[in-house]
Parts: C-alpha cells; sequence; structure tokens
C-alpha cells in the first residue's frame, strides 16, 4: 500500500475512534478547564469567542500553581511555541482580563536569530505563521500580567534525545528565558505533550532545577485527576467550530489514552 493510502487509512481509523469516544464517552463541561493554544494569527475573533464563552459559563482565569489548588469553575489558557501573533491577541486577553501563560522555545527569537534559522524553526513546527517573538516583546507579555515558562529551546521530541541532550534543552530554555526576562521561570511545558514524548526521569530533573509545575498537552484528560505538579492540559484549535473543540473537551480519552498512549480524537488541523 501507498504511504498516501496508509496515511488516508489511519485519518479513517482515527475518524471512527473519535465518533465513537464523542457518541459514548461524551460529558458535562469539566468544572475545571485545562487549555493549550498554538498560532492566533487571524482568528482573534475565534479567540473572543472562546473568551466570552468561558466568561459567559463563570469560568475564572488562573495561572498553573492556583488553578491546581482552587475548586469550583477554573480555566488556565496557555500557548505554546514561539509567535509573534501573540502580541495581536493581548488585546482581546485584556478585554476579558484573561491571564495566560505562554510556554516559550528560547532558541528563535527574531532579534538573536537569521532568517534561515528562523524559518528552520516554524518549519519544524509546521508554523502557520512567518514570524516569532522579539525579546523586547516576551517582556511586553509578562509586563502585562502573563506567566512566561519554559518550552525547550529548539522544540526537540525529548525522549528521543540522549538525556544529557534532553537536559541541556530544558535547562538552557529556562536559563535563557531567566535572563531575557530578568525574573524566575518556574513552570514547564514539554514539546508535542503526548506520555511518550517525556518521562519520569525528566519529571525529576525538572523539579530539581526549581520548575514548580510541568504541563502535558494530552486531548481528552480533563477528567483525569491531577497531580498537585502536572497540568492536564487539552488542545484549543481556532481553526475548528466552537462546536468542535467543545465535543473535543467534554469526551472522556482515559481510558484510551492509558492503553495506547494516543489521543482519542486526534491531533486536529493544527500542528
Amino acid at each position: 500500500m501507498s504511504e498516501e493510502g496508509v496515511a488516508r487509512m489511519k485519518s479513517q481509523l482515527q475518524h471512527l475512534i473519535r465518533s465513537v469516544h464523542v457518541a459514548l464517552l461524551r460529558r458535562p463541561l469539566p468544572e475545571k478547564m485545562s487549555l493549550y493554544l498554538h498560532s492566533t494569527k487571524g482568528y482573534e475573533h475565534r479567540l473572543d469567542e472562546l473568551l466570552g464563552f468561558l466568561r459567559d459559563h463563570g469560568y475564572v482565569f488562573y495561572g498553573p500553581d492556583e488553578f491546581l489548588r482552587v475548586s469550583g469553575k477554573a480555566a488556565f489558557l496557555s500557548f505554546d511555541d514561539n509567535y509573534r501573533s501573540w502580541m495581536e491577541a493581548l488585546p482581546v486577553l485584556d478585554r476579558y482580563r484573561a491571564r495566560a501563560m505562554f510556554y516559550v522555545n528560547s532558541q528563535p527569537f527574531r532579534d538573536r536569530v537569521g532568517a534561515s534559522e528562523m524559518q528552520a524553526y516554524l518549519s519544524r513546527i509546521r508554523a502557520a505563521e512567518t514570524s516569532t517573538l522579539a525579546t523586547a516583546e516576551l517582556r511586553e507579555l509578562a509586563a502585562a500580567g502573563h506567566g512566561i515558562g519554559a518550552h525547550t529551546h529548539t522544540h526537540p521530541v525529548l525522549s528521543s534525545l540522549p538525556l544529557l541532550q534532553a537536559q541541556e534543552e530544558i535547562r538552557v530554555s529556562k536559563e535563557e528565558l531567566q535572563s531575557v526576562l530578568q525574573q524566575p521561570v518556574r513552570d514547564f511545558a514539554y514539546p508535542f505533550g503526548m506520555r511518550r514524548h517525556f518521562s519520569d526521569t525528566l519529571r525529576h530533573y525538572c523539579r530539581s532545577i526549581g520548575f514548580r509545575t510541568v504541563a502535558n498537552a494530552i486531548p481528552c484528560m480533563q477528567y483525569a485527576i491531577s497531580r498537585e505538579d502536572s497540568l492536564h492540559r487539552s488542545p484549543w484549535f481556532l481553526d475548528l467550530p466552537l462546536a468542535e473543540n467543545l465535543d473535543n473537551l467534554r469526551t472522556d480519552g482515559r481510558v484510551f489514552q492509558a492503553l495506547t498512549g494516543r489521543s482519542a480524537v486526534g491531533a486536529g488541523p493544527s500542528s
């Protein structure tokens, strides 16, 4: 069978798995929602729609530490990678007084790398835009009251690297961001976010160098019990309708994830 045929078969299987989960394991909206997004370029109206929905349904926005401790309706909103478009999203966040966490790759700041290096990074993460933050813009995000977390230096699959190299990716990211911000960086999200992309050894390492929380990016895990230092985040795709994102969020995929290490609803159209 051709590669195209294999890809088509995998897509059909994933669609079937999602359909079964949405039909049989869809639950009420969780009281606590932990979400992550990527680029917001061209989708500020969809971000406005999401924040309006959360506000209208009584959710309060918290940083990671508070989110793990509070009870009642709570939302943790985060953004991964390194995108210039986040600056255009700031007015939307301000409108809803939504405090977010930006997990940032520390290597590709556009005032520190050349065009070819930046393009290599954007291609590696399959970015939907053509530019990254400048270091001054990172400081602006922090000054606006948002959290800054580490997301590795170059966005590799950590589990595919030798241990010392993986640890260096994490440590350098933390140190570079702290140097830019002149303040501690205490929160970390590992790239790609599924359990196969990380390890307990790396989790212990993160704790040893001063991270207080580690965030994953596993869909359909909003009903899982969180550890005191671990955030179960689910993706929110701005290029999907609100209703489809809500179906994904309300689907309980814990058993499928435990058995397969994969998402019950697929990766969605975004990288």
